[in-house]
């Protein structure tokens, strides 16, 4: 599991196959097998990056929202510590609500007075979002958690639920035609139980009560879609950013074998290269233990002698080991002071942010390994 850090002699939540299935007719890809959600996110690690780059991100979110309507009131499905809505909250919003299965960020968030209700989304958490907001609430949010769920269906028509006529649900997702283009394969690990085409998620909506009213492209995470829905009832028209989406989009079963082929090329790219960093004397160590550190970690077969750290912001991930392997997490300062000769990057969708912030490793000679979109030395 790429979020499974335990520390010395912790408990692993175990294994699960990691293969991706893919439907030629709707375009869907998804994982064989989806691990109980009891598991993956009951104790969970992953916490909203306080970065620049996520604070500039949330800005453009409240600007495309502000562009349909005004977000009085907003409910997050799939919350985690509270950031985006403590975010809405200072902008405006004046009644809010999280629901999110992870125990421990539902009470971290419930100490920053962001209100938060420990659960799954499902059809008892939908009825208290509508006790919550009565009347029905303005936005619903759904930020890289919809990928997460293996039933679609319900979440759809749970939604319903706290909607009123006018709602406007935002569903923020990765696209897989960002990640097939970037072979961004280090995306691809057991909370991601599906890889979401236009295409395909305008099928899942047939028989719900809602359909697809804008599409937006984001940057964020390697590249992301912001999904807008207005329930079938509404009575306004889509924008044409639909149509130019689904025009655009091009998902065969051809491309994500090419996929597979790079993804391997690069696997054995990194492996080699920092191998023979290791064997001709060099000090290498990761920096960024996010999920995808855990999948090109396994992936390349890395232990403690090829990297001898990884460093991490994230308090609940320090002095613990990366998934799978000996490698132990550190606190960034470790970087400073420790000065190895390269880092692997394996944050590298916040690397401008990072590349400017750790400017005692650049200027005391050291490199950055740069594994996405090539493997390069910065």
């Amino acid at each position: 599991m790429a979020n499974d850090f335990v520390e010395k002699g912790g408990t692993h939540k175990g294994f699960a196959p990691l293969k991706v299935l893919f439907c030629p007719r709707c375009t869907l890809a998804q994982l064989s097998v989806a691990v109980d959600p009891q598991v993956l996110y009951r104790d969970y690690l992953y916490v909203t990056s306080p970065s620049r780059t996520m604070q500039e991100h949330f800005a453009k979110l409240r600007k495309l929202i502000g562009e349909e309507q005004s977000a009085t009131s907003v409910l997050e499905i799939g919350s985690n510590d509270g950031a985006l809505l403590r975010f809405m909250e200072k902008n405006g919003a004046s009644r809010i609500l999280g629901i999110d299965p992870a125990r421990n960020l539902s009470n971290l968030a419930s100490k920053e007075h962001i209100p938060t209700i420990n659960a799954v989304w499902d059809r008892d958490a939908a009825e208290d979002a509508a006790a919550h907001f009565e009347t029905g609430v303005d936005i619903i949010l759904a930020r890289h958690v919809f990928c997460h769920v293996d039933n679609w269906k319900d979440f759809l028509h749970n939604l319903a639920v706290p909607s009123k006529k006018d709602t406007l649900v935002c569903i923020e997702v990765p696209y897989v035609q960002d990640l097939l283009e970037g072979c961004e394969f280090d995306t691809i690990y057991h909370e991601h139980t599906s890889y979401l085409s236009i295409q395909s998620f305008r099928a899942a909506l047939n028989g719900s009560p809602w359909r697809l009213h804008r599409v937006e492209r984001l940057e964020i995470h390697g590249g992301a879609l912001l999904l807008m829905l207005r329930r079938t009832d509404y009575e306004g028209k889509a924008q044409e950013s639909v149509r130019k989406a689904l025009e655009s989009e091009s998902i065969t079963l051809e491309r994500w074998r090419e996929f597979a082929v790079k993804a391997h090329r690069k696997i054995g790219e990194l492996s080699a290269f920092v191998r023979n960093l290791v064997t001709s004397g060099q000090e290498v160590v990761g920096y960024g233990a996010s999920a995808k550190s855990t999948v090109w970690i396994n992936a390349c077969s890395f232990t403690r002698s090829q990297l001898r750290f990884i460093t991490d912001t994230t308090l609940l991930k320090q002095y613990r080991f990366s998934p799978g392997s000996d490698i132990p997490i550190v606190d960034e300062g470790a970087l400073t002071r420790e000065l190895p000769k390269y880092a692997v990057c394996f944050a590298w969708n916040f690397f401008p942010e990072i590349y400017e912030k750790e400017k005692i490793f650049r200027e005391k000679g050291g490199k950055w390994i740069l594994p996405h979109p090539e493997i390069k030395v910065v």
